[in-house]
């Protein structure tokens, strides 16, 4: 799984995949939703270079213990280059000083999320709701219920993201929650809802490609995986949806074609690519 959008750094370039993986605020009153990248000044200069970016907070941050910035700029650092186990520890140096931040709280929250802790993510998550409105919280709390069985939570927490943040991302995860929950027709909805809204954005399709296949719809899988092709052309995420699903139906030269036609923009994706190809096609709905 890729870096979710609740704390994208140096990720900027949008990611998709082919499958899925309590509400503190009445959102028709909420104010706008907070982004990590808005509130903190030091996200330009760890999006050039993260790996020196910590080496100058951590200077910082020895040499003024009281301020809780740096520590919240090391969280993100440490987010970024995926030292999860060092960013908990420097958000909670950051909470340490304010008990109430509700950035360090998120930071906290996705670090643990990724460390496989949810319990303690979604206290985090949860507790970061009481001081500020997020849709990042939201994507944290959905993810962290998806991972521990509660479906339905989830995708009311991917709701709301996507109510507070307007992304399309977050209504594909509402839909993968939604089928994971037994409703394939809510999931079916929230994805063509999502095309309807963005005709441009192959995200919506490359979802749910891989749920089709689940559902014994070969044919609309296939032709979900190739109109996000047309959309996207040069793709990994398009392409490696194509090929997966060309694959599990059965048709190998097509799916190493396809392989071969990212090869030649991407050639670690299509290897990665070929390598996932050996894995047997799903069978039964599901993440």
């Amino acid at each position: 799984m890729t870096m979710p959008r609740a704390l994208r750094t140096h990720h900027l370039s949008r990611t998709v995949r082919c499958g899925a993986v309590p509400l503190l605020c009445i959102v028709a009153s909420c104010a706008p939703a907070a982004r990590t990248e808005q509130s903190l000044s030091c996200a330009h200069e760890i999006h050039d270079n993260a790996t020196a970016a910590i080496k100058a907070l951590t200077a910082q941050a020895a040499a003024n213990t009281s301020r809780k910035e740096p520590q919240l700029c090391l969280a993100y650092a440490f987010i970024a280059t995926k030292q999860y186990p060092a960013a908990v520890e420097a958000a909670s140096r950051a909470l340490a000083l304010d008990s109430t931040n509700a950035l360090a709280l998120r930071m906290r929250a996705f670090a643990r999320y990724r460390l496989g802790a949810f319990a303690s993510a979604i206290e985090d998550a949860t507790k970061s709701l009481q001081w500020q409105t997020s849709g990042e919280a939201y994507e944290i709390l959905g993810k962290c219920r998806l991972r521990t069985g509660d479906a339905a939570g989830a995708a009311e927490d991917f709701r709301i993201w996507a109510q507070l943040d307007k992304s399309i991302e977050a209504r594909c995860w509402m839909g993968s929650a939604l089928w994971t929950s037994g409703d394939t027709a809510g999931a079916l909805s929230a994805w063509l809802a999502a095309e309807r809204d963005a005709p441009l954005d192959p995200e919506p399709l490359v979802w749910k490609c891989g749920f089709l296949f689940r559902a014994g719809d070969s044919k609309g899988a296939l032709s979900a995986a190739e109109r996000a092709v047309e959309l996207a052309p040069d793709s990994p995420q398009t392409l490696g949806a194509l090929a997966r699903v060309q694959s599990w139906a059965g048709d190998a030269s097509a799916a190493q074609a396809t392989v071969a036609k990212l090869a030649v923009t991407n050639a670690p994706a299509a290897q990665k690519l070929a390598k996932q190809l050996k894995q047997p096609a799903p069978t039964a709905k599901g993440t």
